[in-house]
């Protein structure tokens, strides 16, 4: 299985991800996001809806690192009884912010399509009910989260 694969499943087994980046006034700030979507190994969007330091960020600055982390308790219970991970429990994209723009129809169904399960939740409409804009990226480095022993065997 190739990187993109494993990043993309790693993506669908995670309830959500973050981003982090640097605020106007030179402060870290990390956010949650629920919908990174990989295009290919070197580009993605994410939908900006809770992310207000993407927004607030360092005029200069376009960098942002999104991490994403199996949240899967079974994965985890799995892989400390083996002593070992089977696949990565995650990754940080170093990635290179793009300007905000509407999100395509595409765009729209892949969305909610990935929140549906919760579509008979209270929260579901609170969070959901419309999307935010997309914000593009390209991806610059790949680096894969190391735990130690449990995850030596992993090369990127």
């Amino acid at each position: 299985m190739n990187h993109i694969k494993q990043i993309k499943n790693l993506i669908k087994k995670s309830l959500f991800c973050s981003i982090s980046t640097i605020t106007k006034d030179g402060h870290p700030h990390s956010s949650p996001i629920g919908s990174v979507f990989l295009i290919d190994e070197n580009r993605g969007y994410f939908i900006e809806m809770f992310t207000k330091s993407c927004s607030h960020r360092h005029p200069i600055q376009n960098k942002a690192c999104i991490m994403v982390i199996n949240t899967s308790p079974w994965f985890w219970l799995k892989s400390l009884f083996l002593g070992k991970f089977t696949t990565i429990p995650g990754v940080r994209l170093l990635v290179d912010l793009k300007e905000k723009r509407a999100g395509t129809d595409q765009e729209k169904q892949r969305f909610l399509k990935k929140v549906k399960i919760f579509s008979l939740l209270k929260g579901h409409k609170i969070l959901w009910s419309s999307m935010g804009p997309i914000r593009e990226f390209t991806v610059d480095k790949i680096i894969p989260l190391n735990m130690g022993k449990m995850t030596n065997h992993f090369n990127f």
